[in-house]
């Protein structure tokens, strides 16, 4: 075993460069490989991996793909710098987003009911208290941790097929992408320490430090949704590029 490699060994479980790759990313995910770190030259990773250049190419490419490392020409292949803080106010399908980056992902629908809106609700989602929302509260894993808990309120005077949607098999964040497009989104982002309850759906120690991504989606003047997005503050969230699908 090489010095630089650390743990990187293939695991026998499918095609040679998806190992090499899951071998890599075990590396970044660990630390091991921090951010801007040199990642071995294709054919240092063919010898210890006894394969061709080739197959360690294809495991490098998707691994650049998917925004985990930066090859440079002439330089080489380097770990990519974790996203700016900006990136979280990217507007992105979580069931998409976490495999992409090559982890397992789980969803679970937790409460699906439909609220009448308080005055505080009322007055985000520009509607009359009382108005009827559909109120959504999930959890998103990857590889088994909870990344994200989503908290939402549906405006039912614009989506009122909301209110009969199975939300147990379909996150309402995904579903709301293709169902609703939307033209302007608003953020805030806060941070706060988990009391007990919320402790608990992220599974997480009453204290420990959350980061909150509120946001309001908007068809012209009218607000589709609002969401409260609760990210554990040492578990890593995926993005997307924030523009609307056209």
């Amino acid at each position: 075993m090489n010095d630089w490699a650390g743990d990187l060994s293939l695991d026998g479980t499918g095609p040679v460069y998806d190992q090499i790759r899951r071998a890599i990313l075990t590396n970044i995910r660990s630390g091991v490989w921090p951010p801007r770190h040199r990642i071995p030259a294709e054919a240092e990773l063919a010898r210890h991996f006894g394969t061709a250049r080739m197959t360690v190419n294809r495991a490098l490419r998707e691994l650049t793909e998917d925004g985990l490392i930066v090859r440079r020409r002439r330089a080489g292949s380097f770990v990519a710098q974790p996203p700016s803080p900006s990136a979280m106010l990217e507007i992105v399908d979580m069931s998409t987003a976490i495999p992409a980056r090559g982890q397992d992902y789980g969803y679970q629908c937790l409460t699906n009911e439909r609220v009448a809106a308080s005055p505080e609700r009322a007055a985000r989602l520009r509607v009359k208290p009382g108005a009827p929302l559909q109120h959504l509260v999930c959890r998103h894993t990857a590889d088994g941790d909870v990344v994200e808990l989503e908290e939402r309120w549906i405006n039912l005077a614009l989506l009122p097929e909301a209110a009969d949607q199975d939300f147990t098999a379909t996150a309402p964040g995904a579903w709301l992408l293709a169902a609703a497009p939307w033209t302007a989104a608003e953020h805030t982002v806060s941070a706060i320490n988990a009391d007990a309850r919320l402790a608990a759906r992220l599974d997480i120690d009453t204290g420990d430090a959350c980061l909150v991504l509120e946001r309001r989606t908007f068809q012209g003047d009218a607000v589709v949704t609002l969401a409260r997005l609760t990210h554990p503050g040492d578990r890593h969230v995926m993005t997307e590029r924030f523009a609307p699908a056209g």
